[in-house]
């Protein structure tokens, strides 16, 4: 038998950054600004530009599910995720925005010195009008993602820099 050069329909592509993660910035509507509200209650959330980032990670484990494998997953995005939203949150810091992010694990702000009783966890509702799906299992909740499915591991960041501005253009284009 002869031996055949692989065909390039076999070679599988390497995945680039918008493969594996989502940024998306959006102006917060007034109705949704209420919702959030509580989250800062020492911020006036209501006047002035309100944007909020939601950072999606495409995840190889089904998120719907619980083993070991899905545990380790969702550890190492949680590490990545916080060290991303620092660096982005103090970058916004530094252009003269207020920026803060929500801890995955704990549903609270995290740059915050600043106590509240309000959490947004990522199988809340308001992802609900970020653009992404809640599942409810019965047992427990999912997000859905809209093109990874329970794919996916979310995280939310909040800032009053305007969704024009270079930092989150840039953000956005990585």
């Amino acid at each position: 038998m002869e031996a055949t050069e692989p065909s390039e329909s076999c070679e599988k592509p390497i995945p680039t950054a918008e493969d594996l993660l989502e940024c998306v910035a959006h102006e917060c509507p007034e109705l949704l600004r209420k919702d959030f509200a509580d989250l800062f209650p020492w911020r006036d959330v209501m006047q002035g530009n309100f944007t909020v980032i939601t950072v999606s990670q495409k995840t190889k484990e089904d998120m719907s599910g619980w083993s070991m494998e899905v545990e380790a997953e969702r550890e190492e995005l949680l590490e990545s995720f916080i060290l991303g939203a620092t660096e982005i949150c103090e970058a916004l810091q530094k252009a003269g925005y207020w920026a803060d992010f929500i801890d995955p694990s704990s549903g609270k702000p995290f740059m915050s010195q600043h106590n509240t009783n309000s959490v947004l966890f990522e199988t809340d509702e308001r992802y609900h009008k970020l653009g992404f799906e809640i599942e409810d299992l019965g047992c427990c909740k999912v997000i859905r993602h809209h093109i990874w499915g329970t794919h996916a591991y979310i995280g939310c960041l909040f800032t009053n820099a305007p969704t024009t501005d270079p930092i989150l253009q840039v953000m956005r284009k990585q």
